[in-house]
Parts: C-alpha cells; structure tokens; sequence
C-alpha cells in the first residue's frame, strides 16, 4: 500500500467518523437562570420558547449613584531625604468602590514635576475609608510645594468598570480636600 493510499484511507475514515457528529446537531431546549424555556438554535441563535415573553435587556442594569468618594490628605512625614504622604479615600457613595488606581504627583516650588506614582484603592464599603502612604524618594518634604491627584481611569465602581473608556470620570465622582499640608489637588 502506497503512502498515498494509505493518507486517502484515513481521511475517508476521519470523514466517516465524523458524519455522525454533525448531523447529531439539532435546535434544543434548555432552562433558563430565572426558569423560562430557551430555544438553542443549531445556527448559533436563540430565543424563548413562549414568544410573549420579552426577552432580558443586553444593557447593564441602571445605578443611580448619590454621594462622592473624598480624598484627604493626613500626613506628611519626612524619612531622611524622601517625603511621605498619608492618604485617606472616604466612601461617601450608595456603592462599593472596588477599584480606583489615581497618579499623585509632587511638584516642587518652580512649578516643575518631581514624580508621579500610582496609589491603589480596593474594596471600600459605602460609609468605610481606606488609608493609604506614598513615598517620593530624593525630595524632602521642604521641596514639594504642591501634590496633584489625576487618572483614575483604571477603576471599578457602579456603572464604571475597567472595560469602559471612562477616561478620568471615576476620579469625577472623587473630590480633593484642600491641605494645610501642602497644596492639595486634582
């Protein structure tokens, strides 16, 4: 028996074997979550049995949000050469803040950018805060005439997630409270 042979051989058993398989495919019914009948169509389709029933809506449920979260800055702490800053983020919302990931950035006197570094947030209750520390290395805290918050982009809260082009309206929903500190903010 030839190589060639032997390749049409099993392509001719491969084609049997799978002839079965494909005519197996039929439209099917299923329950649903909520205990309605769903129609599973072999195209890939669906649609509920009982046509009177309206089908669920492909959106996500609509949230109203009430509130604010609330940043504060609570300490400044020199650490030999660098600066410390003690962040508080107050969930003053109807909703969980899951995520919410902003940029600080310290300028100093002359209006010139020092640093920027990230601060996550996770998982702060609605009434709850979170404290949080950030160190700028190589400035004093003499040096730093001002701390910015900006981004926010990357977060998850009510109706924004980290899948929305969102772009800062997470830190929308955040007000900055002055300082005595140093000036503080977005």
């Amino acid at each position: 028996m030839t190589r060639l042979q032997r390749i049409l051989g099993f392509l001719t058993l491969l084609a049997g074997a799978v002839a079965p398989l494909s005519a197996a495919r039929a439209d099917f019914e299923v329950a649903g979550p909520d205990g309605r009948r769903i129609l599973l169509k072999d195209d890939g389709t669906w649609r509920y049995v009982d046509a009177t029933t309206q089908e669920p809506s492909k959106d996500k449920p609509k949230v109203t949000v009430t509130g604010e979260g609330v940043f504060t800055l609570e300490r400044r702490t020199e650490v030999g050469p660098h600066c410390r800053f003690g962040l508080r983020l107050q969930n003053n919302t109807n909703f969980e803040i899951q995520t919410i990931v902003p940029s600080f950035s310290a300028y100093r006197a002359n209006g010139v950018l020092y640093a920027t570094h990230t601060l996550g947030f996770y998982s702060i209750k609605p009434g709850n805060s979170q404290y949080r520390e950030i160190l700028f290395q190589g400035i004093t805290c003499q040096e730093v005439a001002r701390l910015q918050v900006s981004g926010g982009d990357r977060c998850v809260m009510a109706d924004l997630d980290r899948f929305s082009s969102t772009g800062e309206a997470c830190l929308e929903r955040v007000r900055v409270v002055a300082s005595d500190l140093v000036r503080f903010e977005k």
